[in-house]
């Protein structure tokens, strides 16, 4: 038996319009990450320049972003820009920073875990870092360089350089483990164990991978890195205290 057509329905049902902007916006970015033209990690270019390049008002760029962020595919920071990032993809990595953080690492072990870690993003970062990102680099060591005897913007200049060079690798979860278990390698670089010796040490070592990463010499980066953790540790943590290390 055939139904009749339902009625009144004129106030539920609305005129079918044109897509918003930042919705047009929105799709763009989406498509771009679906196609691998943006990663986790890329970060996009000021509002002022995409409101150029959409060719729309920047409350329609600040409008699409919102969504993304709630979303969770855009990431604002303060000062620094507007970053890709793929939450959803990181289920695996979330589950090893929750262990990590569960089991209350010492800094001993925290060490140990990065030394397992970044000789090979160091590695990884000779062998795909740009021009771009050997220039990011070296602006941090030179910022490094001038802030040598403050204590809190060297500390913040040392996590910068160890991203940066996670980003240089271009392997977007290698990037995701850094950022998610940036809050324990933290613990490593607490203001106790922070001081000009460390400083020096650590913008040292910095400039000794630099070179390697910028000669595209795999083996020596990841070398190097190995011996410059195990020099902060050394200093941070005399052998004594540190065993089974």
């Amino acid at each position: 038996m055939l139904k009749k057509p339902v009625k009144n329905l004129t106030n539920t049902l609305k005129a079918v319009t044109k897509t918003k902007l930042h919705e047009q916006i929105v799709i763009q970015i989406q498509a771009l990450i679906d196609k691998g033209r943006l990663k986790h990690g890329d970060q996009l270019p000021p509002e002022r320049e995409l409101a150029t390049i959409f060719k729309v008002s920047r409350h329609s760029v600040r409008e699409a972003i919102r969504i993304l962020e709630q979303k969770r595919i855009l990431k604002s920071r303060p000062g620094s820009g507007t970053y890709i990032i793929l939450e959803d993809e990181s289920s695996v990595v979330d589950f090893l920073a929750r262990a990590i953080n569960h089991e209350k690492n010492t800094i001993s072990e925290i060490f140990q875990f990065r030394e397992l870690l970044e000789p090979q993003i160091a590695g990884l970062a000779a062998q795909s870092a740009t021009a771009e990102d050997l220039s990011i680099l070296q602006d941090i060591l030179q910022r490094q360089q001038k802030e040598l005897d403050d204590i809190a913007a060297s500390k913040d200049l040392d996590q910068d350089f160890h991203r940066a060079l996670a980003r240089a690798t271009g392997n977007s979860v290698l990037l995701q483990v850094v950022e998610l278990l940036d809050h324990i390698f933290l613990k490593s670089r607490h203001a106790y164990s922070q001081s000009l010796q460390r400083n020096r040490l650590s913008l040292k070592g910095h400039q000794e991978i630099l070179k390697a990463v910028g000669n595209k010499d795999s083996r020596t980066a990841r070398k190097l890195m190995t011996g410059h953790l195990n020099a902060i540790r050394e200093l941070v943590i005399p052998s004594n205290h540190h065993k089974k290390a």
